[in-house]
């Protein structure tokens, strides 16, 4: 019996010893290895660089804000910035083989998204030719948007077609060609000139019950085949490097941004040192008009959007953290479109605040004492911009009773 119990006792020794073992190993502590490792190989060298830049990044995003909050929500937007970056210029960056990232992919935010839309992009060379095919199924809007480089490195448009006038077949097929010289075009084709500095096309779908409808499908090939080939050291390198440039440049344009409308927040006036080119950084389409202002709320205050309803097909009214993240609200909304928007005499009043107000059209803040309001007008010809004001939300139910009735 003793000979028995003693093998036990050993037994759950070695099984505890064993387990003890496995959490320290599972724990086990990493630290930064000396630089040498990575000499000799260009894409080891281009690795080091990219990690580099994700602790200078983390640094960044707590030295621009004191905000607990934000602070986790900057981190969350890093890891959202870095996946995107890896797929985008690694995973798919060859452009002899592009193939399109989805931008959001269910979880993904940055650079202004909207719950409204769906963005794809691709990396191009005006080396090569290409076409796009697909289907247009239930989206209300499909624009194809061409993105060269300007003299200070920041995107410009260099190219754009959109549903409005793309030829489609009767079940919504289309096909659009991108080329340097104009081929020859069928009943069902579209083309966009490629420039030499044309470096990426992005894909834009609106809906305005995204959740019901089918997004457009499509792909793209290049028009003259390359066959497979493992990466080579220094194009591995250039593709990492590639997806550091976007990370740093993105998350230092957002905030840069966030700077520049905290310093003037709540008026639709825009910031003195905002300019065209600097918007080049967020990926603009020319068919929609970006309108709106950083919103800096305290307790008890709200603000009043409010202007003329303009003549389009899709415009909107949603809220952004300072990461320019679209804002998710467990009890309320924090955007809402044409469809949504209760409207008065051809006008419309939207109330941004962090409680609810008991007025139609209410955004909520969802605890964010700071963000971005954005409003998109899709495809207008002309249209008066909204005022934004600042008021308490005492006053908010006055306010509504003598404004657009």
């Amino acid at each position: 019996m003793k000979v028995k119990l003693g093998l036990g006792v050993a037994v759950c020794v070695l099984l505890v010893g064993a387990y003890f073992l496995g959490t320290v190993s599972a724990k086990r502590v990493v630290s930064a290895p000396p630089a040498e490792w990575a000499e000799g190989s260009a894409s080891a060298t281009a690795w080091r660089e990219l990690a580099i830049s994700l602790e200078a990044a983390g640094e960044h995003v707590f030295s621009s804000t004191p905000d607990p909050g934000e602070r986790r929500e900057g981190l969350a937007f890093l890891a959202d910035l870095l996946s995107a970056a890896l797929e985008m210029k690694v995973a798919k960056g060859d452009v002899r083989q592009p193939r399109f990232t989805d931008w959001m992919s269910d979880h993904r935010k940055f650079l202004g998204d909207t719950p409204d839309a769906v963005y794809h992009t691709a990396e191009l060379s005006a080396e090569h030719g290409y076409e796009i095919r697909g289907t247009r199924n239930d989206a209300e809007y499909l624009g194809f948007m061409l993105y060269g480089r300007g003299l200070n490195g920041w995107n410009r448009a260099a190219g754009n077609v959109s549903s409005e006038t793309m030829r489609f077949d009767d079940e919504g097929r289309f096909r659009l060609l991108l080329s340097r010289e104009r081929p020859e075009l069928d009943e069902r084709a579209d083309w966009i000139a490629l420039e030499d500095d044309v470096h990426m096309v992005m894909v834009r779908q609106y809906f305005h019950d995204r959740a019901t409808k089918r997004e457009a499908r499509f792909t793209i090939r290049n028009l003259e085949p390359v066959a497979p080939t493992p990466k080579e050291d220094a194009q591995l390198a250039a593709s990492l490097r590639e997806a550091t440039a976007f990370f740093t440049g993105t998350l230092h344009g957002t905030v840069a941004l966030a700077q520049m409308v905290a310093k003037k927040p709540n008026t639709e006036e825009p910031p003195s040192e905002y300019n065209a080119d600097f918007g080049g950084i967020f990926y603009p389409t020319s068919d929609n008009q970006y309108l709106g202002t950083g919103f800096a709320l305290a307790e008890g205050e709200a603000l009043i959007v409010e202007g003329v309803v303009p003549n389009v097909d899709y415009w909107s009214v949603s809220l952004q953290n300072s990461w320019l993240q679209s804002i998710e609200s467990a009890h309320h909304t924090s955007s809402l479109h044409n469809h949504q928007i209760e409207q008065r005499n051809g006008r419309y009043r939207v109330v941004v605040s962090a409680s609810d107000p008991g007025v139609e059209n209410w955004l909520d803040t969802a605890g964010h004492r700071e963000g971005l309001l954005a409003v998109r007008y899709q495809l207008a010809e002309a249209f008066e911009p909204p005022t934004i004001r600042l008021v308490k939300t005492s006053e908010i139910l006055a306010a509504s009773s003598q404004g657009a009735q």
